[in-house]
């Protein structure tokens, strides 16, 4: 009788680890990068395997080197690794890093890994903002663009907003002569049919600040004194 109940426990122990183990969400791994790093330093900065997953400048048989990282599976976490300016994204399973003449010029990202419920998503909304709020970014005031108003009310009219026409909403962000960035909440699912279940996601794009500038002029991290010298994965 007890080698059977060893037997039955051994088993139990060794089904449960099994089903852990295949049903566990894999580990992130990061995808580190600033505007105006080369393709190597991203890649040397990044635990995610950008190497088996680009369009390597390199290859590029034309002048410009264009290239790109892809992200299209879970779980990648995105860091943007300016020291004043920086930020974390949850983890994703959707981005796409572009390069032009070997240095970082976008990032385009769904930092989420699904579509989620309004609460949901509006929770990692508020996450976003006040990381973006910290590291200095501010609304572009001469197109209207303010943060989220995630009062009570504030919710109550954004949630109205997502089922109206567009069934989304859009703020751009900057760093005055750095960065530009595109912050936008948008239903995925229901909203322009009245069916649920309502699903929510948000896009972020990260650029070069183009409000108000000449295009002879160079982006603060452009000049050499600013020159993205890459951060190391912590």
């Amino acid at each position: 009788m007890k080698t059977y109940h060893r037997f039955f426990l051994a088993s139990a122990v060794a089904v449960t680890i099994s089903f852990w183990w295949h049903s566990r969400t894999p580990e992130p791994t990061v995808l580190a990068f600033r505007l105006g790093q080369t393709f190597e330093q991203v890649v040397r900065d990044s635990s995610y395997p950008a190497m088996k997953r680009s369009n390597r400048p390199a290859e590029d048989p034309g002048d410009h080197k264009f290239g790109a990282i892809w992200v299209t599976e879970p779980a990648v976490v995105i860091r943007f690794t300016d020291p004043k300016h920086g930020f974390t994204l949850p983890p994703t399973k959707f981005a796409g890093l572009a390069f032009s003449e070997n240095q970082a010029i976008s990032l385009a990202t769904s930092p989420m890994l699904d579509p989620l419920p309004f609460d949901e998503t509006v929770a990692i909304l508020e996450n976003l903002q006040n990381q973006f709020k910290a590291g200095g970014w501010q609304p572009w005031e001469k197109n209207d663009s303010t943060w989220f108003d995630l009062t009570p009310e504030g919710k109550k009219r954004l949630h109205a907003r997502m089922f109206e026409p567009g069934y989304m909403k859009s703020t751009n962000l900057r760093v005055p002569r750095m960065y530009g960035m595109t912050f936008r909440l948008k239903c995925r699912e229901g909203c322009w049919t009245r069916e649920p279940p309502y699903l929510f996601l948000i896009d972020i794009g990260v650029g070069t600040d183009v409000y108000g500038w000449n295009e002879s002029d160079s982006m603060r991290w452009q000049r050499p004194e600013n020159a993205a010298t890459g951060s190391s994965v912590q």
